[in-house]
């Protein structure tokens, strides 16, 4: 790869062009994804609007899921581009750019410039990596620090150095107002796993600068957590520590749960289409990280090539303590989700990058069906997501259990052939023996196809969307109108962000018939099988004023509104639109 563009100028150069073009197209073409998109660039709208750097609020109430830093980020993101959804994810796509470019230099400084170039182009082109950075959600955020407290450690550590302690302090006070406590424990817990294996305990026990460290990490962590506190009179730091952390890996939340082997499994299809060379790369990772017994050298360059063969053995330690660590606490969590373990992605991209460049120039010898297998699993990705756009598409009219038909799914179809095509070309060249164009193919296939599934993908399911429609095609976006909005059943966050307003959720019949009283406009979302279901007791005067498919719960959402909502939708000597409840 090296031999492509040379020199640190000429690697960053290309990361940042890759990077760009993964990420920036149709960066803020699609609305919101709920649930975490939705809740997250609401907060920090809300605490734009309210003039706070310090509460954080969702629908106008206490929002303690997450800490703030994302929130400020998208604050002053907002200033700069509107309160938009390009603005919501700029900052999580300045994050994947600068992962790749730190993936870069952790590669290059543990091995070689051209394991660094592939690594960085490997953790930006990973499907969970290219997709995250397109989401307004703290994970892009969390990855960033999270890699930049390993490049500290590393930079930092060599040669017996303990000059690590302090910027490797830095970058972990970050992650903790980024995430929370796990970015610092983990990290920690790799630290140590990784001590312990090369027998150097003493070296994170036995030194006076770790008592600066600590006191840095706490100036940086803990005084926004400390206002928080005062200013909610506690209310933000229990639910964030108990519920949101302690009761979260004791018990699953929000229906998500897991198998203990969720995230090794998750791996496989959120590394994709990297994925494909998984298993050998775990294989010869693990390979490379056993004992070596180093003797004393006895020339200068025996003393170069000992200390190189311990970095290396060194460096694959690191990395397989990072991936294990997070691998094996998020699997004893109760709760999963694929994100979770986002930060060992870099990790898993550097051994990826380092097991293929040194296939590459001969330095490693795989098994025979190795890299046949990985071509061939890189078609597979292939035939998977085309038989999935067919089906989901409706291309074919066959009925997958409950599985809606999304139409948009069509315009997926050809992205299907880049990975068909790739495999195709990556055959032929591992047939010819050009290993350095084998990695090409699949390198420059792997870009094209994560790029092409980000920004056709994410847009093609725009129309199985509700909250936005509902809001702008439905006038429900009066920010300045004294208006009121409920919601009975169905709930979605964006819907708060696209209104800007409070959203009320009612919780019954009789505080649903009692809100379409009030003397001001008001409009009521609820699911349509819901409302024919209740129709029969809504005993008030009420017009649907239209309905919109959402994805998320299959199904139409219907828009209520009251006589005074109608008086003020009524054009100039016309009569009120919509269809009044005992017409229908």
């Amino acid at each position: 790869m090296a031999s492509v563009v040379s020199g640190r100028t000429g690697h960053y150069l290309l990361l940042l062009v890759v990077g760009v073009l993964l990420t920036l197209p149709n960066l803020g073409r699609p609305s919101l994804w709920d649930i975490d998109e939705g809740l997250n660039a609401e907060a920090a709208r809300e605490m734009l609007e309210a003039g706070t750097w310090i509460v954080p609020t969702f629908n106008y109430e206490l929002r303690a899921a997450k800490p703030v830093l994302l929130y400020w980020c998208q604050m002053l993101s907002y200033q700069v581009f509107g309160i938009n959804e390009f603005g919501a994810r700029f900052p999580s796509f300045l994050a994947g750019l600068v992962t790749m470019l730190l993936t870069y230099e952790l590669a290059r400084r543990m091995f070689t410039p051209s394991t660094g170039l592939l690594a960085g182009l490997v953790v930006g082109s990973a499907f969970e990596v290219c997709m995250l950075s397109h989401a307004a959600t703290p994970d892009g955020l969390l990855l960033l620090f999270s890699t930049l407290t390993y490049v500290c450690f590393w930079f930092g550590s060599r040669n017996g150095s303990q000059a690590w302690w302090i910027p490797t302090a830095i970058a972990c006070g970050f992650a903790v107002l980024t995430k929370g406590p796990v970015g610092v424990a983990l990290p920690g817990t790799v630290l140590l796993a990784y001590f312990a294996w090369n027998r150097q305990l003493s070296r994170l026990f036995w030194d006076r600068r770790a008592i600066l460290a600590w006191v840095i990490f706490l100036a940086i962590a803990l005084p926004w957590y400390i206002l928080v506190t005062v200013e909610t009179k506690s209310a933000f730091i229990k639910e964030f520590l108990l519920k949101q952390n302690v009761n979260r890996f004791m018990a699953p939340m929000e229906h998500h749960s897991g198998p203990i082997f969720y995230h090794v499994v998750g791996l496989f299809i959120f590394f994709a289409p990297w994925s494909v060379v998984l298993a050998v790369t775990t294989w010869i990772s693990i390979r490379q990280s056993a004992t070596k017994r180093l003797m004393e050298p006895l020339s200068p360059e025996a003393s170069q090539t000992i200390e190189a063969s311990r970095n290396g053995v060194e460096a694959y330690r690191l990395l397989l303590c990072w991936i294990g660590a997070y691998l094996l606490f998020f699997s004893l969590a109760a709760t999963k989700l694929p994100n979770y373990v986002l930060p060992l992605y870099p990790a898993l991209a550097i051994l990826t990058a380092r097991m293929i460049d040194r296939w590459r120039t001969g330095e490693l010898t795989l098994p025979r069906w190795a890299m046949p297998a990985g071509v061939g699993a890189l078609a597979l990705v292939g035939v998977i997501l085309g038989t999935a756009s067919v089906l989901l598409g409706g291309i074919v009219d066959v009925k997958i259990g409950k599985m809606p038909r999304l139409e948009g799914m069509r315009e997926v179809l050809w992205v299907a052939a880049i990975p068909l095509l790739g495999a195709a070309i990556a055959a032929i060249y591992l047939r010819w023996n050009d290993r350095q164009r084998v990695v090409q193919a699949m390198t420059l296939t792997a870009v094209a196809f994560t790029g092409c599934v980000a920004a056709v993908a994410s847009y093609a399911l725009e129309p199985h969307k509700a909250p936005k429609a509902i809001a702008q095609e439905l006038g429900l976006h009066q920010p300045d109108a004294e208006i009121r909005i409920g919601s009975l059943v169905w709930f979605q966050p964006s819907l708060v962000y696209y209104v800007q307003r409070q959203v009320t959720k009612l919780p019954d019949i009789p505080a649903t018939i009692e809100f379409l009283k009030q003397p001001v406009p008001t409009y009521v979302l609820i699911h349509e099988k819901d409302y024919d279901r209740i129709l029969p007791q809504l005993t008030v005067p009420h017009t649907v004023i239209g309905k919109r498919y959402d994805l998320y719960k299959n199904g139409h959402v219907v828009v209520l509104s009251n006589p005074a909502a109608q008086a003020a939708r009524q054009p100039a000597g016309g009569a009120p639109a919509g269809v009044a409840w005992n017409d229908r």
